[in-house]
């Protein structure tokens, strides 16, 4: 028989780095059978929110980004952090408002819902994304882009999306995720 896997407990922690996205921690834990290790591991700056949505036509906004992270350009939908104490569903309109001009034309639980949260990477630390689907999207306002944010918008069929997540076109987890929770609820045909 095989014993479930069990919590480390910490001894220490030391504070590397922060910046205004990101903090890094080391941490010095006691693994289950008694040894000491070292992880390093990191602190998100907030809580991360992203939209998938839909015209009236049915087309997904998808956005076009280079992430040096990675060194590609790649497809993934408008998101970010959201503020201190700004409601998830309010931080992820926000975000799609300014980084795409875009908004459902009312919303409402009909045309704005919640998918669910993705954690951005376990092994590294808790960041995650809280995902949230809009329909009826219009043209409401300009874009305000953060400085970095040099992005291209797409509006794409959900087959091309679909098609695309499975030939690994696409790799971002919250488009992933997206239209996992999609499928799964039977919002995405």
């Amino acid at each position: 028989m095989t014993l479930e896997p069990q919590a480390w407990r910490t001894l220490a922690t030391r504070r590397e780095f922060r910046n205004r996205w990101v903090g890094v921690v080391a941490d010095t834990v006691q693994l289950p059978d008694g040894r000491r290790y070292e992880y390093t591991r990191l602190e998100p700056a907030g809580v991360g929110v992203g939209v998938i949505g839909f015209n009236a036509a049915g087309e997904v906004l998808l956005e076009r980004e280079y992430r040096h992270g990675v060194g590609e350009v790649i497809w993934q939908l408008p998101g970010g952090l959201a503020d201190e104490g700004e409601a998830l569903q309010t931080a992820g309109l926000r975000e799609l408002r300014e980084e795409t001009g875009f908004a459902p034309a009312v919303v409402s639980a009909e045309t704005v819902r919640y998918l669910g949260a993705v954690w951005d990477n376990p092994a590294m630390g808790v960041g995650q994304s809280h995902i949230f689907a809009a329909w009826g999207l219009e043209a409401v306002a300009e874009t305000r882009r953060d400085p970095a944010e040099l992005v291209t918008l797409h509006w794409r069929s959900p087959a091309w999306l679909r098609a695309a997540v499975r030939a690994g076109a696409i790799k971002d987890r919250v488009v992933v995720a997206a239209v996992a929770f999609l499928l799964l609820n039977g919002w995405l045909e």
